[in-house]
């Protein structure tokens, strides 16, 4: 069993018995809200990839990549040497290093901003850099389908579409005009085949001829399918400002689920032996 965008909506409603607009048009950001408070709690060792990059004599930040989530580990390589840096905090490394002038082969590094990560000592030379992290994956709430509509050369990407029947819109990701395919994430009122659809820039018009289905799953979807019902239950639940007893039903169940993920993540870390002896981040 897994969850697409559309099926766990339609399950949070019918748990909720809630059809009300506002509460609809927010399910993707309890579905939101639940995957980021899984990824805060649990390392998944299917999420870790590599990146490399270097280091610049005399600035002591090096940028964090764009779907950063936590450190696994980082590393220079120093005279043909790996060298794997500490990860602290950024009051540790101020202290440390005060004087951001003083350099050397970097120790310590910590997350200074969501762009950077700052190093002590300052870097006093280009060294080759090797980023071991934990990263965000697509969010379920953003999957996608695709409009296939009479013509799409007039419409531009990033525009909203509007359904003249149905009255449902959506953004356009990606357009592709040799098929005529729209792709839109999945919208909170479906279009319905044969229907208009008017850009907002553009004002361009074109009928709709096929509507793919709502496919989509995501790893969490799939393995973590009961943790993303109960961490989306909370939230919504806290949205609707419920019944106190149904809040901690399933606040607890979520828990339950995720205590249960972490076992599984930390029972898998604990044999990796490429990270003995490497720090750990702080898990909540």
């Amino acid at each position: 069993m897994s969850f697409t965008l559309t099926t766990l909506k339609s399950t949070i409603q019918d748990y909720s018995e809630n059809t009300e607009t506002t509460f609809v048009n927010n399910l993707r950001e309890f579905i939101r809200a639940a995957e980021n408070r899984i990824f805060k709690s649990v390392d998944f060792e299917v999420f870790r990839k590599n990146v490399t990059s270097a280091t610049t004599s005399s600035d002591r930040f090096l940028s964090v990549p764009d779907d950063y989530l936590a450190s696994f580990s980082l590393s220079i390589t120093n005279s043909s040497n790996i060298e794997f840096l500490l990860e602290k905090d950024v009051n540790f490394i101020q202290e440390y290093n005060p004087n951001s002038s003083t350099t050397g082969a970097p120790k310590y590094y910590a997350r200074f901003d969501v762009d950077n990560f700052i190093l002590a000592p300052t870097p006093n030379s280009n060294y080759s850099v090797e980023l071991h992290y934990y990263y965000k994956p697509t969010s379920l709430a953003d999957s996608t389908i695709e409009l296939t509509v009479a013509s799409s050369s007039s419409l531009a990407v990033n525009e909203v579409i509007t359904g003249a029947s149905s009255g449902a819109t959506a953004t356009i990701q990606s357009k592709n005009d040799s098929t005529n395919k729209l792709t839109i994430i999945v919208p909170t009122t479906a279009f319905t085949s044969g229907e208009t659809v008017t850009g907002g820039t553009t004002g361009a018009s074109s009928a709709i001829s096929a509507i793919s289905s709502d496919t989509t799953t995501t790893w969490l979807s799939k393995n973590a399918l009961n943790a993303m019902l109960y961490g989306s239950l909370s939230e919504a639940y806290i949205f609707m400002k419920g019944e106190a007893d149904i809040m901690q039903l399933y606040e607890r169940r979520f828990m339950e689920e995720v205590s249960r993920l972490k076992d599984l993540g930390e029972a898998r870390e604990n044999a990796d032996a490429y990270r003995q002896g490497l720090p750990r981040r702080a898990r909540t």
